[in-house]
């Protein structure tokens, strides 16, 4: 998946942890979704992955305030999803749930 920046939406790697990212616009505001592993006592729920959102003050910043995460239990490719496929399908989700148009379909 290429990285986008445009004014919508920036899909990239955290330079820190080196965790894929999407970041999009949604109302007036920023959300953050990321894609974080995780071991030992961390991992909670012994999955490993855990898909995680907050909201971020721009494109660019990162999560600001408290994030959500969740476990994810399906398998890593070839038999499951990849990082960047689950944070495609949770974004697109999202912005059809609450009804927010999707960050690269050229509406505002």
């Amino acid at each position: 998946m290429k990285t986008m920046r445009n004014g919508k939406m920036r899909r990239d790697y955290d330079r820190n942890n080196h965790s894929p990212y999407i970041a999009w616009k949604q109302s007036s505001g920023f959300k953050r979704a990321w894609i974080q592993k995780r071991t030992g006592e961390k991992d909670w729920a012994g999955t490993g992955r855990y898909l995680n959102v907050a909201r971020t003050e721009t494109l660019r910043g990162g999560p600001a305030g408290n994030s959500t995460d969740f476990p994810i239990y399906t398998k890593r490719p070839p038999d499951g999803l990849s990082d960047w496929q689950i944070l495609e399908a949770f974004v697109r989700s999202v912005c059809a749930i609450t009804g927010c148009a999707l960050p690269d379909d050229g509406e505002s």
